[in-house]
């Protein structure tokens, strides 16, 4: 092999194992006025150039970890991962989300390489309220039964870690002290939802009160069809 075939080799398994030797500035071709710093060069408390919003989180999904790869660490690892689910899984939208929001750049094998190897997106989980996020006819029905709500949503959060299998003693400790935590919230919710039922009258005993006080058959149809319609509501 040449020594140019050899020099070349290298420069891409640089590429493709993220390692990225050069610190210098990197002048965006797209935009002379404009400065690119290298992604690995990032400071942890690297403030964004343009604001802006991810629909990502409390999402969980397996990581791993390579000494080799500058994006695994970077201290701005989680945040370019959550740009590449909320994108829809799209590389090139991660590579110029940097560009614009942290005049940083990457380039599009090394992000690849980093969500092939060092992270499982075929396992992510969604827990909490995010799944009923957007879902506005759902949401709808739960309208003044907020804690009526979390309490449904903890239950299901409580059953789905019983169904966890923990191979270690530290995955074991790890799934009882979130248990535990689940709990307490559970019962602080059930707490809170009663409490405030303590204090709240029944709407339906008043409507009744009412509509036994009226004497015109039409305006006892009226407060009858409004307890209908309440009750669908909540139903």
């Amino acid at each position: 092999m040449s020594s140019d075939s050899s020099t070349e080799q290298n420069v891409s398994e640089a590429i493709i194992d993220n390692i990225i030797l050069e610190e210098s500035s990197i002048q965006n071709s797209s935009n002379l006025s404009t400065v690119l710093t290298l992604f690995s060069s990032l400071k942890a408390d690297a403030k964004p150039v343009k604001d802006f919003k991810l629909n990502t989180s409390g999402i969980e999904y397996p990581q791993m970890y390579s000494a080799k790869c500058a994006i695994c660490n970077s201290p701005h690892r989680t945040l370019l991962e959550h740009v590449y689910i909320d994108s829809g899984k799209k590389i090139n939208a991660v590579v110029t989300f940097f560009e614009e929001h942290f005049n940083a750049k990457l380039n599009w094998p090394q992000v690849k390489q980093h969500i092939k190897f060092h992270c499982d997106m075929n396992k992510i989980e969604t827990p909490g309220l995010l799944q009923y996020d957007g879902e506005n006819e759902d949401l709808s029905k739960w309208k003044y039964r907020e804690l009526e709500l979390a309490l449904a949503i903890t239950l299901k959060e409580i059953n789905d870690l019983g169904g966890v299998v923990t191979k270690t003693l530290d995955e074991q400790n790890k799934k009882t002290m979130l248990m535990d935590k689940l709990s307490s919230k559970l019962m602080q919710i059930k707490q809170a939802r009663d409490s405030l039922g303590l204090n709240l009258p029944n709407v339906f005993e008043v409507l009744y009160q009412v509509h036994e006080l009226m004497v015109d058959d039409e305006d006892k149809r009226i407060i009858r069809e409004k307890m209908r319609e309440l009750k669908q509501l909540i139903e």
